[in-house]
């Protein structure tokens, strides 16, 4: 697979660059990625003969004991579709396959997955009933963001696809906010929130510091959303104590996000707006 191959369109392009990126040194960082996207259903799966093939409508390889459809797009929900819309010339983005599993992909960069698409996907899988797993871009970075390797290319392939997040998303969510997250703008300054944890180093904590002071607000966190979650209601309810300027769903926030056992080089500072993760 060449990396440098343009793919005509946005969507095709990007999709093209991650399957490079996890095809690379012979699939080294790919059962890192699997297993962090879908952990449950992957727990069977044997690493063995893995194989990466874009724009290919049927499956390259025999039927396997494992096999799923996975659709990836910023939202979950999928569009309707009419019966007599016909899909079944729709091309998979990618299939992965190992030793004893197939997987489908569809990507979509904007908005939801299309059900008439993955209706039409499930037809190429030879199984009854065969399971569709809806996932989200943040699933897909929070798996990137996990991995662990001592190769100095992967990772800077990694970093940079990272920072292609912000443009994997609709414009505007129903709420009217922007979900956008910035990335790799320091300030350690400023106000600011350390989120503590990973998949691996669970329940996560979220710190407050400001001018050299240090305060534990929460340890029991399940995650990095709903660590920002905490923190989206903790600016909201403390607003008038806080040293900043608050400009209601506006209102900027910055988190520094740290992996325990990890490169420092691997932390991450973030910024996003207090609207997109208040619930309404």
């Amino acid at each position: 697979m060449n990396i440098f191959q343009y793919q005509g369109q946005e969507e095709d392009h990007y999709t093209h660059i991650l399957m490079c990126i996890l095809d690379y040194k012979n699939q080294l960082i790919l059962p890192q990625f699997i297993k962090g996207l879908i952990t449950q259903e992957s727990s069977g799966f044997q690493y063995s003969s893995l194989s990466i093939h874009t724009r290919t409508k049927f499956c390259p390889q025999p039927q396997k004991k494992y096999e799923y459809v996975i659709g990836i797009a910023p939202y979950k929900s999928g569009l309707t579709h009419s019966e007599l819309e016909d899909n079944s010339g729709s091309i998979p983005d990618a299939w992965i396959c190992g030793g004893n599993f197939n997987l489908l992909f569809e990507f979509k960069i904007r908005g939801v997955l299309d059900e008439g698409q993955i209706s039409a996907h499930k037809r190429l899988i030879n199984k009854e009933d065969v399971q569709v797993i809806r996932l989200t871009w943040d699933n897909v970075m929070d798996s990137l963001v996990d991995i662990e390797t001592d190769d100095e290319i992967l990772n800077y392939l990694l970093r940079n696809f990272l920072m292609l997040k912000s443009r994997f998303r609709s414009k505007r969510r129903s709420s009217g906010m922007p979900k956008e997250i910035i990335s790799h703008i320091n300030k350690s300054d400023e106000l600011h929130f350390v989120i503590t944890g990973s998949k691996a180093h669970k329940p996560y904590k979220v710190e407050k510091i400001f001018g050299g002071k240090i305060e534990l607000l929460k340890d029991d966190l399940s995650g990095i959303t709903v660590a920002r979650g905490f923190i989206a209601r903790y600016v909201n309810q403390n607003k008038d104590l806080l040293p900043f300027d608050y400009i209601g769903d506006a209102t900027v926030i910055n988190d520094y996000c740290v992996a325990p056992g990890r490169a420092e080089k691997k932390n991450l500072w973030n910024q996003w707006r207090l609207g997109s993760f208040l619930k309404k």
